[in-house]
């Protein structure tokens, strides 16, 4: 989609929602348009009747300019409002839509490389910018048509004067490029404005400011932060500056044009070839020749902001309608008979020359539990996102019964998916929400929430609050404030909303929890994950470095720099005293020592 296409489709939905304001801003437009012109030529007939001493007309003159000035004035006030009007109302419907479009592309892509986080934060929340930007962008059209108008009226009375318009190239043109400086600065600052942010975050939210404080880094942020702001200021102080130089070049060449016009004017009174009021009309013609086109450059440089958050929200457009040529929307098996495979697989993060997966083969059985075990960075993390449909194998593919994931769309894949991740979210939601987002479609069934916030052993959680389900959690809205583990017991409850998945993802799910606890839990998740296998032929893969819980697993894959070293279960890879064992052995010891 292209900008032009882009303001279409905002001037169409400005129409059918709110037709009564687009007319109004088009009457007062037109009306703009004409009063343009009539005011200097009723000007003109009044200074003329006024010497030949013609009451009548200089009456109906004066309330001429009088009507023409006030539509001027007022109309320019009427139509500013209802442009706000306009793009409050379109921007509200823009920021869902632009809402839409990133939680619905089909990876994470977009929200962990740098160059696509600064095209989000640019169009994030941006949608009354990008409806206004189309707005002052019509209504600039506008102030070219009162150009044209004064133009014509310039060229019947003094045709030599039409040098102006010539002038006027270089007045707007030359501020129009200052403005591309201006919006290039901006993008070029949006990784600083979100480092700045996130230093902001550091230092003013509770949970990273007690690490803060106890380390005694508020001094180092502090500085760090006023190094960034005064890089993002130097940056866009050079491109003001460059701006300003531009637009002062051009109108110093309009200026001195415009004296030049005055001198002939002056001239041709003093030879007796032009009548006073002829003169009242050049004298205002020429002046709001260049009111016009200040006017213009006005309008045009607040469209500077809105072009670059429009841009970042045609690059998402793109993003969303852009499908892999391999996505022939293959369904979803409602159970799992072969299980999920992992074919030639090879996997480096976009933007990147490092393998993470290398001609990786792994089949995980259907309904099997499998254990993904291995050091830091050996890439089980990236295995999930694989599975999870984050990501597309650079190299390779996944198969789900036989059949490519990449041809499943990422919508019905995930719709039978559930995980839980060891960074889990934090809804801070009444507890019935906060757990219930993990099956929309069941989050009203009572039954169906008790059940999972036993499956999550959360129960005694809920017990403890004063509102039971209805309790607020999060201390940012005024609500219960839970500890980790107890978040996590939620996180954990919510993956265990949906009843039918084909694959649940573990991810480190007892982190927060002290060894009774996550004994308790990893017992309860493996009877889950039977219970999942005997009815949908489920794979249950859990992440963890506890050594001591995944000897449960039915089978342990263990991972060392992006292959496959070892598979097996945990008798069988002890009794081979592999890396394994070594692992194993190592923890145990810690453990005792500890």
């Amino acid at each position: 989609m292209t900008r032009a296409q882009a303001l279409r489709r905002l001037f169409g939905i400005s129409w059918q929602r709110y037709r009564g304001w687009v007319v109004a801003f088009g009457v007062l437009a037109v009306a703009d348009v004409l009063a343009a012109g009539a005011f200097a030529l009723t000007l003109r007939t009044l200074i003329q009747s006024a010497l030949h001493e013609q009451v009548r007309e200089a009456l109906f003159a004066t309330a001429g300019a009088a009507v023409s000035y006030a539509v001027t004035v007022v109309g320019a006030s009427a139509r500013l409002n209802v442009i706000n009007l306009l793009d409050e109302a379109i921007g509200a419907e823009l920021d869902e839509r632009i809402l839409g479009l990133i939680v619905g592309l089909d990876d994470i892509e977009h929200l962990e490389r740098p160059e696509y986080a600064d095209r989000i934060a640019m169009v994030r929340g941006s949608g009354d910018v990008i409806a206004r930007c189309g707005w002052v962008l019509l209504d600039s059209v506008t102030m070219l048509l009162r150009l044209l108008v004064v133009l014509t009226v310039l060229a019947l009375t003094a045709p030599v004067l039409l040098f102006l318009a010539l002038l006027l190239v270089p007045a707007l043109w030359l501020p129009r490029r200052g403005q591309h400086v201006v919006r290039d600065a901006t993008v070029a600052s949006a990784q600083d404005i979100r480092q700045a942010e996130h230093l902001q975050t550091l230092l003013t939210e509770a949970t990273p400011n007690m690490e803060v404080r106890i380390a005694g880094a508020r001094p180092r942020l502090v500085e760090r932060g006023r190094r960034t702001w005064d890089r993002i200021i130097r940056r866009q102080a050079r491109a003001q500056w460059t701006a300003a130089g531009l637009g002062i070049t051009g109108w110093a060449v309009f200026s001195l044009g415009y004296t030049l016009a005055l001198l002939l004017i002056v001239h041709d009174v003093a030879s007796g070839r032009v009548q006073p009021g002829d003169v009242l009309l050049l004298v205002t013609l020429t002046g709001t020749l260049r009111a016009q086109a200040e006017g213009v450059v006005r309008s045009l440089q607040h469209t500077t902001e809105g072009m670059s958050a429009l841009d970042a929200f045609l690059w998402l457009e793109d993003r969303a309608a852009h499908r892999r040529p391999g996505d022939t929307e293959a369904g979803v098996p409602e159970r799992l008979t072969d299980g999920i495979t992992l074919k030639g697989v090879s996997f480096r993060y976009p933007g990147t020359d490092t393998w993470v997966l290398k001609d990786m083969d792994l089949h995980l059985p259907a309904g099997s539990t499998v254990a993904v075990v291995g050091e830091h960075g050996a890439g089980k993390t990236s295995i999930v996102k694989l599975l999870a449909k984050f990501y597309e194998p650079t190299e390779g593919a996944v198969l789900v019964d036989g059949v490519r994931l990449s041809d499943i769309p990422a919508a019905r894949w995930w719709s039978r998916t559930t995980a839980n991740f060891q960074d889990f979210a934090r809804f801070e939601f009444p507890v019935r929400e906060s757990v219930g987002v993990g099956d929309l479609s069941a989050a009203g069934e009572p039954d169906r929430l008790t059940r999972a916030l036993a499956d999550g052993d959360a129960e005694e959680i809920v017990a403890g609050l004063p509102q039971g389900l209805d309790t607020q959690l999060g201390r940012t809205f005024d609500g219960v404030e839970l500890s980790t583990g107890q978040w996590q017991r939620v996180a954990l409850s919510r993956a265990h909303m949906r009843t039918a998945p084909l694959l649940c993802v573990i991810d480190e799910p007892t982190a927060s929890l002290d060894p009774r606890s996550e004994y308790v839990v990893y017992r309860r998740q493996m009877a889950l994950a039977k219970s999942l296998a005997e009815r949908c032929g489920t794979v249950t893969v859990v992440v963890s470095h506890r050594f001591s819980t995944v000897r449960m697993a039915d089978l342990i894959v263990v991972v060392d720099g992006g292959a496959v070293a070892e598979t097996g279960s945990h008798d069988r890879l002890m009794a081979r005293g592999g890396m394994y064992a070594d692992l194993f052995r190592m923890q145990a010891a810690a453990f005792r020592n500890g």
